[in-house]
């Protein structure tokens, strides 16, 4: 199974919802860490995965955004849903620390998620791993989602529901930089992550970890594209980049730019995708219809790519 690692920002929740007619109930799994107080856009994307029976972990205690220091509304938005009888709602909770796990056993209890099921995300190692494993063997832990760094510490005590998670995403200072790398590899994780004694795989896509608000204008405009390395078992991912990046004017042109490249790369390589055609009904129509696009569509092929090699 995989897990692709969202932030509940608007074209991230546009990405899993225009997917998830599609998407393969038994393959693909979304974790979404809400990021906006404002839930009206989680709230629709949740319904539109429940309308497609597609499950989603949703974190209630989020580490950055919005709800890093006060979650009660979010907890109480998730328990309603999941006591209204939605049943594809999988409440989450990110586990950085012994303290994080002692409050996530309050809710999990006041809530009953005990019962219904919940799932971790583990970031650090706790102390009390030992704790950690007793009361997941107790209770209905339906997944614990690992960082890489920590996988081979916990995964031996914690029996067979563990994602391993990673950020493979080369995330670079400046759009411009990644003019010398046009490709590169980004995993095979997708290969071997069964063989590690893992169910499932998790990736922060073609974002990356590190979470921002927002920028300014950019340079130079990239558009990032996964794709299976037909030679290895590789996936790799393909940065197209505009090419007047002399100052943040005319964003339009930069994207038609970089999306030129993107669209002659996949008809000589044939590859093919739902986010690939609506690039190429971009470039057809000379529609700009601003950046979050770019990300959408970046999300919504990684997605689909991972779908078709699992």
């Amino acid at each position: 199974m995989y897990f692709p690692y969202l932030r509940g920002k608007q074209f991230e929740l546009l990405a899993i919802r225009e997917l998830s007619p599609i998407l393969d109930a038994g393959k693909i799994i979304p974790i979404i860490e809400p990021v906006k107080s404002n839930i009206a856009s989680l709230k629709t994307a949740l319904e539109v995965l429940q309308r497609n029976q597609v499950r989603c972990q949703v974190v209630i205690n989020p580490a950055v955004g919005d709800f890093r220091t006060n979650y009660t509304s979010l907890d109480q938005f998730i328990g309603s849903m999941v006591a209204g009888g939605n049943s594809f709602v999988i409440p989450s909770f990110i586990i950085s620390n012994d303290r994080d796990f002692e409050e996530a056993k309050k809710i999990i209890e006041r809530q009953n998620y005990g019962s219904s099921g919940f799932s971790f995300i583990h970031l650090n190692k706790l102390n009390n791993v030992d704790g950690l494993a007793a009361y997941s063997s107790a209770s209905n832990c339906l997944y614990h989602s690992i960082q890489t760094a920590h996988l081979f510490a916990m995964r031996r005590k914690l029996g067979s529901n563990v994602c391993m998670l990673n950020d493979y995403f080369n995330k670079l200072p400046r759009n411009t930089e990644y003019i010398g790398i046009p490709f590169e590899v980004f995993s095979s994780d997708y290969n071997y992550y069964q063989q590690e004694s893992c169910i499932a795989f998790a990736d922060y896509l073609t974002i990356g970890k590190d979470y921002s608000e927002g920028g300014g204008a950019a340079y130079a405009i990239a558009i990032h594209l996964t794709f299976k390395d037909s030679g290895s078992e590789d996936i790799q991912i393909a940065h197209f980049v505009s090419d007047n990046n002399d100052g943040p004017e005319d964003p339009a042109r930069k994207f038609f730019e970089a999306l030129d490249k993107l669209v002659k790369f996949t008809d000589r390589n044939g590859i093919d995708s739902l986010a690939v055609r609506k690039f190429k009904e971009l470039h057809h129509s000379q529609a700009y219809q601003g950046l979050g696009i770019v990300k959408k569509l970046s999300i919504m092929n990684h997605i689909e790519l991972i779908q078709s090699l699992i």
